[in-house]
Order: C-alpha cells, then sequence, then structure tokens
C-alpha cells in the first residue's frame, strides 16, 4: 500500500521532467496538443479557426514565422523549436495541415509529440524545419496555471515523502 501511495503521489513529478535537447539545452515540459486539422491560409482566418476550437476564447495573431527549425529531444518523437515572442498558443503548419497547442511551461520553446499529429505532417522531415509557425494571444493574456514550483521545493517535498514513507 505504501507503494501503491509513493508512486500516485510521484508520478506528477515524473510528468513534469524537463525535455532536454542533445546540447543540453532545458526546453521545458511537453506543450499540450489541442487540434490538427486541414490547413487554413491567412493568420487572420488561422485565428477564427482558433477561436472555435477553444470556444470563448477570442484569440489575435501576433507573428508567423517561415521555415522555423526544429530539433530532436530527449524524448522519443518529442521536437523542439524556439518561439522568441512566448506566445499563449501556437499553430505549426505544413502545405497541407495544422496543428493547435497550448504553450507551457518554458514558454521560449515549442515542445510536440509528433506521434500525435496525422502522417500527412511528415515530421520528421530530412531538413528539421517546419513550413509555418504562428503565435496567437488570448484578449485576456496568458494564464498558465499560476507559479511552476521550484526544483529545490520538489526535492523538499520528495525528501519529506521519504521520510515520511520510512518512518510509516
Amino acid at each position: 500500500m505504501k507503494k501503491l501511495i509513493a508512486m500516485a503521489l510521484l508520478m506528477p513529478l515524473i510528468a513534469q521532467a524537463d525535455i532536454i535537447l542533445p546540447d543540453a539545452t532545458s526546453v521545458g515540459t511537453l506543450d499540450t496538443f489541442i487540434e490538427e486539422d486541414a490547413k487554413v491560409n491567412n493568420p487572420n482566418n488561422q485565428a477564427i479557426w482558433v477561436q472555435g476550437v477553444l470556444g470563448d476564447t477570442s484569440v489575435d495573431w501576433t507573428v508567423s514565422v517561415l521555415e522555423v527549425p526544429y530539433f530532436s529531444t530527449s524524448v522519443t518523437d518529442v521536437y523542439a523549436f524556439e518561439i522568441p515572442d512566448q506566445p499563449e498558443y501556437f499553430l505549426i503548419k505544413n502545405a497541407t495541415r495544422m496543428a493547435l497547442f497550448a504553450n507551457l511551461v518554458n514558454l521560449e520553446w515549442g515542445v510536440f509529440d509528433a506521434s500525435l499529429l496525422s502522417n500527412a505532417f511528415n515530421i520528421p522531415s530530412s531538413d528539421f524545419t517546419i513550413s509555418h509557425v504562428t503565435s496567437l494571444e488570448s484578449d485576456g493574456g496568458a494564464d498558465r496555471g499560476g507559479n511552476v514550483p521550484e526544483p529545490g521545493i520538489l526535492a523538499l517535498l520528495f525528501a519529506g515523502l521519504l521520510g515520511y514513507l520510512k518512518r510509516a
């Protein structure tokens, strides 16, 4: 029973482990995949599509960048690319498809799992380039769930949990 309780408490910490590039750069955690669909041209029309997907949330596109390089990470099928403007949401697009993600934790990086995308995305590609990336913000700005615990706090919590399990 103790092991079951310990695993239940540790699983959220494991799920939030940092994803690392080959050069040891931390890119944060996996961003949330929301939806994929046929590509819509024009960033304004893409923002309208995103609003339809998100429901009541009104969004505007802020930046659309062509030919964005992406990188392999420490996790199979997970790739990362830099997003200097740190958007709340981002779209990745190729000639026929687009996918919407919520940008989480390390906002300077888009981190996505290619296994969640259709084969039409052709990721990874031989040139490791995403055709288009569009950054989007909601009218109310980003509400990304509050503060993220510092690693030291997590270590302290873990040490306390181990001490409790040892005593019990």
